[in-house]
């Protein structure tokens, strides 16, 4: 059975409202299990709702889950355990390990994917940020994994920055994941945070493209020649193992799944990255529904859908460096919103147009059958014929040499015959003759 771990040691900490998930993966309300400015973490933790979730796994039916955004599902990458394992690893009270700070939107950018604007903390967002770091605090300093941001960007964020600068957990063999836009992790942040460097540290930088028209139509408020002097700079950092692992991350869409190889190798060749990470656009509430329809490429409905799975079959692809959030699967089809009646007539139509086609290709084949059978027919009658005039050939053969042997008989008697009278004494013949 497949084992999945996020939904006993993961928690999610999603929005500075206080909202916590087992899992961002799950569906919407669905996969929210409490919210810490109301309550605390162990309780919401191990609250009813949170053993539903978990045993919408332990069942295996996931039905909380959402297929389309989470990577495990979609790549079927799960761990596969037996039923006794399972229950070995079930506890009475479930205590998170794997921490992620995802509550801080602050970002320096407004990429279409995420956000239609540049985000604006209101008046009280100072006080939640406070409220939330003071009850995860206890947490992280035990954490097995810590990740930070998600929604935002940590080095664009006082607070998540104030943060960084005073995590020491005390467990030595921590790993802590931050995931950026690249563009302010420079060295004057670096020197602010450089004491993670003793831990196992992971940067993930998502930059979309290093096409600089592409980079600032996708990565709206980005500065392309800033980030170019960050990657190189985070590329030394790697050099000296201050960064333990140095991920490039592409949220393929419309405008960059084209430089999607091109992309790949760059990142291997130029930089040092240790991975890519190819991350399908999805919705998660923040665009207009025409937007991402036009964005999502693994929509079988989209012009460009066969195109993308082509870019698919591309060798860079295939270098075991590089992973696919989406896999090889498609997303579910869908038109393109606000088409309405025109789209169902238009499919009525087309799906018209099939069946006749199919009634046509049905009647035509029936039609060849019916003329190969005729044609054996007539092939068969043809074959009788010409068999009978064979047989009548024959027979007429057969008694024109029969007459002939006749003839030939007859004319042999009578030459006998007259023979025979010449040779008899003149006498008799002529006594013959009165």
């Amino acid at each position: 059975m497949k084992y999945c771990p996020r939904v006993y040691d993961y928690l999610y900490l999603d929005d500075p409202e206080g909202k916590i998930w087992l899992c961002p993966w799950m569906q919407q309300h669905e996969g929210v299990i409490g919210n810490l400015l109301e309550s605390d973490i162990e309780s919401c933790y191990n609250s009813e709702h949170a053993a539903k979730l978990r045993e919408s796994v332990k069942d295996q039916s996931f039905r909380f889950c959402r297929n389309e955004a989470c990577p495990h599902l979609q790549n079927n990458d799960l761990e596969d355990i037996t039923l006794e394992e399972y229950e070995r690893r079930e506890k009475e009270v479930y205590f998170p390990t794997d921490i992620s700070m995802a509550y801080d939107l602050i970002c320096n950018q407004h990429c279409e994917t995420c956000r239609k604007q540049v985000y604006s903390p209101p008046k009280n967002y100072a006080e939640k940020m406070s409220a939330i770091q003071e009850k995860i605090a206890p947490y992280l300093d035990h954490a097995a994994f810590i990740s930070g941001s998600g929604h935002g960007d940590p080095f664009a964020s006082k607070y998540m920055m104030k943060v960084l600068e005073n995590l020491h957990p005390a467990n030595p063999n921590v790993k802590i994941l931050l995931e950026t836009n690249g563009v302010f992790f420079d060295e004057e942040h670096w020197q602010r945070i450089q004491h993670l460097k003793d831990f196992y540290l992971e940067i993930v930088v998502t930059i979309n493209s290093f096409d600089k028209f592409t980079y600032e139509h996708v990565s709206r408020g980005g500065l392309y020649e800033k980030l170019m002097h960050n990657l190189d700079f985070m590329s030394q950092l790697r050099k000296k193992n201050y960064i333990n692992v140095l991920t490039q991350s592409m949220v393929i869409q419309d405008r960059n799944f084209r430089e999607i190889p091109s992309f790949i190798e760059r990142s291997f060749r130029d930089y040092c990255f240790d991975s890519v990470v190819l991350k399908p656009v999805y919705q998660w509430g923040t665009m207009d529904e025409d937007v991402y329809w036009f964005k999502d490429v693994l929509n079988p409905m989209h012009p460009y859908h066969e195109e993308y799975l082509e870019i698919l079959k591309h060798p860079a692809l295939q270098d075991p460096r590089v992973y696919n959030f989406g896999g090889e699967t498609s997303h579910e089809a869908r038109p393109f919103p606000g088409s309405g009646a025109q789209l169902q007539k238009t499919a009525a139509q087309d799906q018209c147009i099939a069946e006749k086609e199919r009634l046509i290709a049905k009647l035509q084949e029936e039609l060849r059958c019916c003329q190969e059978r005729s044609n054996h027919a007539e092939a068969a009658m043809n074959d009788q014929e010409r068999r009978i005039r064979e047989l009548k050939t024959r027979i007429e053969t057969e008694l024109w040499d029969l007459d002939k042997r006749f003839t030939d008989i007859q004319n042999s008697i009578s030459f006998r015959i007259g023979r025979a009278v010449t040779c008899l004494p003149r006498k008799i013949r002529d006594a013959g003759r009165k």
